[in-house]
């Protein structure tokens, strides 16, 4: 198979990269181990946020959401993608800090005070109390939620309705040979090796099971709770900067969320723990360590609303970071056509297609890549191995 751009991975990353290829008439080909949105992706909370603690993220997620936004309508997303908005609340003096950032960024938003919270969403729960420890909410109402899983699955369907080959790989890190001017990706099980004029990988958190030198990202295992609740009126996305944790509501009537706790891990698969059940607080096959720390969440939420929430299921999904906490995004040094989307440390549905575009333009255009994301930040070796294989999870 001859084709123009080979992309390694179905995530949001992957899926992104493709459709910005697509737009430029790319002959575009995805490598998938499992299925679109397996890993991170499908594993999230399912939001799209412009309130990001670092101007460069807003900006990239202003205009993620933007393109987002144009694919609702060019691919028929309305009942997927749901302009929600998210409120977030905070003590004041954090408030007037983070205010600030928002306005240097562009960021339309509106403050309020407890009380006026309250009387918008009479559910919430907040501090009306004056001094230092007065609570106040920052409200941006662009913002997107979704089913992440549902979403990935569907724009991967609507990808390959215009024209996106799609290939499961049965080696969950298939073997890349980057030559003078093709590449090669082998041993995935497919009839022929696969052959293109670049290749892009958008990996995740599986991308620390390749060699690539002078780049190792940190795995994290996040958790993420899922409570039913009562029937109530106006739920909205919340952010408890107080208590450190944050709750989306799914089209599925439950609350979706955690605080942001990590754990790290020595890879991708050892992040995806899957499918306990919870009544209660009672959590089922785990042990007492996950007990007390699901029972502790669920006390920070209890004390935010005013309606009960019921049985519910936890799952665990892999974010990657790098060294310094910023994306990786362009050209893998020691190479000509092998190039890196990675390190999106769980903000990828709001950054990710931002990056894609600048990816692809970088590729086809030659246009600059900011230096702050470029793989060569992190090279300490100027030469690289002809091969890149590794061995681990799906994409």
């Amino acid at each position: 198979m001859n084709l123009d751009i080979i992309i390694v991975g179905a995530g949001i990353a992957g899926l992104s990269v493709a459709e910005a290829m697509l737009s430029r008439d790319m002959k575009v080909c995805i490598v998938e181990s499992r299925y679109a949105g397996y890993g991170a992706t499908g594993r999230s909370a399912g939001i799209a946020t412009v309130q990001m603690n670092d101007a460069l993220d807003i900006r990239l997620s202003k205009k993620g959401i933007d393109i987002l936004n144009r694919w609702r309508r060019e691919y028929n997303l309305d009942e997927i993608l749901n302009t929600t908005g998210l409120l977030s609340i905070y003590r004041q003096e954090s408030m007037m800090n983070y205010t600030r950032l928002l306005s240097e960024s562009g960021v339309a938003y509106e403050v309020m005070d407890a009380r006026e919270v309250m009387d918008r969403w009479p559910w919430l729960k907040l501090n009306t109390s004056d001094g230092a420890d007065a609570e106040w909410c920052i409200y941006t109402k662009e913002d997107i939620c979704m089913d992440p899983l549902l979403f990935a699955r569907l724009f991967a369907e609507r990808l390959k309705d215009m024209g996106v080959e799609f290939v499961n790989s049965k080696a969950d890190i298939p073997s890349i040979k980057a030559g003078a001017e093709r590449v090669t990706v082998k041993g995935i099980g497919y009839e022929h090796d696969i052959v293109g004029d670049a290749l892009i990988l958008c990996t995740g958190a599986w991308t620390k099971g390749m060699n690539i030198r002078g780049y190792t990202p940190t795995i994290l295992k996040v958790p993420l709770i899922f409570f039913m609740y009562e029937d109530v009126d106006n739920i909205i996305p919340f952010a408890d900067e107080v208590n450190q944790t944050y709750w989306i509501p799914s089209r599925t009537g439950m609350l979706v969320g955690a605080d942001y706790t990590g754990w790290s891990v020595d890879d991708a698969e050892g992040a995806l723990v899957e499918g306990f059940k919870i009544k209660g607080v009672r959590l089922y096959y785990t042990d007492d360590h996950l007990l007390t720390y699901l029972k502790h969440v669920r006390e920070l939420l209890v004390k935010r609303i005013g309606f009960n929430v019921y049985e519910s299921k936890m799952h665990f999904g892999p974010i990657s970071i790098t060294p310094d906490g910023r994306p990786i995004v362009g050209i893998i040094p020691g190479f000509r056509n092998l190039y890196i989307l990675d390190g999106l440390k769980g903000y990828g549905l709001a950054r990710a297609p931002a990056l894609a575009y600048m990816l692809t333009e970088h590729i086809l255009d030659g246009t600059d890549m900011m230096g702050e994301l470029e793989p060569s930040r992190f090279a300490n070796d100027a030469r690289l191995p002809k091969t890149v294989a590794g061995a681990g999870g799906g994409i």
